[in-house]
């Protein structure tokens, strides 16, 4: 599981960088606050396998 979490974190950090090429705004911003919440949920496993 540990090494899952940093892929998981980078494949989100892919998925910003593409979603930020996006020309809809409203798009850009609903992927950008569903990536936040993912990264946030990320952090939490991190905490409770420490």
């Amino acid at each position: 599981m540990k090494i899952m979490l940093p892929k998981a974190v980078a494949t989100l950090d892919q998925l910003q960088r593409d979603a930020d090429k996006l020309h809809t705004q409203e798009l850009r911003k609903a992927i950008e606050k569903y990536l936040e919440e993912q990264k946030e949920q990320i952090k939490t496993l991190r905490r409770m396998m420490n």
